[in-house]
């Protein structure tokens, strides 16, 4: 996942290359998956954290690495999704890349090893960060159906230390939510269902809001927090909305009261792209929201 913002500034994209593994997969792993690597090299002003430069890097790798895997007439027509934010009272439509799209048409990170990942040159005010990724990539499979949409619409895109979180959600069917949250270093964080808050089914046209009554009354509140080593922190708020119940969603790491995660551990960004791969596209559907949170 790229973020950026208006306190970061990626100077320079060096080099990019693909290398296919010469590896014997089985008859199935023929079929669905296929393994690349990716060495990419990029410059960042000396105002970016060498942390905030990993995950960066290592975002990019990833889409890099999905981008490879997809078929060409895949690559050229299917590479760009529409994503609202707000500003203000005024929202805009904005094109990015992202690795929401790219999974969407091309393919899920289902393993991964990053081989490297360190600063390589520092110059002036200017420093080199390199990460060399393997990846093994699913294809994505089936088509969306259009009668299944999903409104994820949060109160203020643009927050301060402490300010609360407020989400809702409204589908076009009857289903089942699943909200995350893509913390700044690209790990995965399980907002809703969670332990109080257990019943995900919505029915169409039905407003649901996050924190839910049951968590209100219990006294939860979503409060965000900034990265310490950042001026604002990014982070994306990813809703996935199924017409079935998806299986295996207690083994994600969930948010905990009065606790602040800024990780959710390394393991839990394919975690969720394996999870999300075992649906069909033509049952579900994703959006995805950003929140940008400033230091008081």
């Amino acid at each position: 996942m790229v973020l950026k913002n208006a306190y970061t500034v990626i100077i320079l994209l060096l080099l990019v290359f693909y290398v296919p593994i010469n590896s014997e997969p089985s008859a199935d792993e023929q079929k669905k998956a296929v393994w690349v690597e990716i060495d990419t090299t990029m410059v960042f002003s000396n105002i970016v954290s060498p942390a905030n430069a990993k995950n960066r890097t290592i975002a990019f790798a990833r889409e890099c690495a999905i981008k490879k895997a997809m078929p060409e007439e895949v690559a050229i027509t299917s590479l760009l999704t529409d994503y609202l934010g707000e500003t203000g009272k005024h929202a805009e439509e904005q094109t990015a890349w992202s690795i929401f799209a790219l999974s969407s048409v091309g393919g899920y990170i289902v393993d991964e090893k990053i081989q490297f990942a360190n600063m390589i040159s520092f110059s002036g005010e200017v420093y080199t960060f390199r990460v060399k990724l393997r990846a093994k990539i699913e294809p994505t499979e089936g088509e969306r159906n259009p009668a299944i949409s999903l409104d994820l619409q949060l109160e203020n895109n643009y927050l301060k230390d402490g300010d609360e979180l407020n989400i809702t959600a409204k589908p076009s069917v009857d289903g089942y939510l699943y909200l995350f949250d893509f913390l700044a270093d690209n790990s995965v964080l399980l907002l809703f269902p969670n332990h109080i808050s257990k019943n995900n089914f919505i029915k169409a046209n039905t407003i649901l809001q996050i924190p839910t009554k049951e968590e209100r009354q219990y006294g939860v509140r979503y409060r965000v927090k900034s990265n310490p080593e950042s001026k604002v922190t990014v982070e994306t708020i990813y809703g996935v909305f199924c017409v079935n119940p998806i299986a295996g969603i207690d083994k994600f790491q969930q948010l905990k009261k009065h606790h602040v995660t800024f990780s959710a551990g390394d393991e839990s960004f394919t975690q969720f792209q394996r999870w999300l791969a075992n649906v069909p596209l033509s049952q579900r559907v994703e959006k995805a929201v950003q929140i940008h949170i400033v230091k008081k």
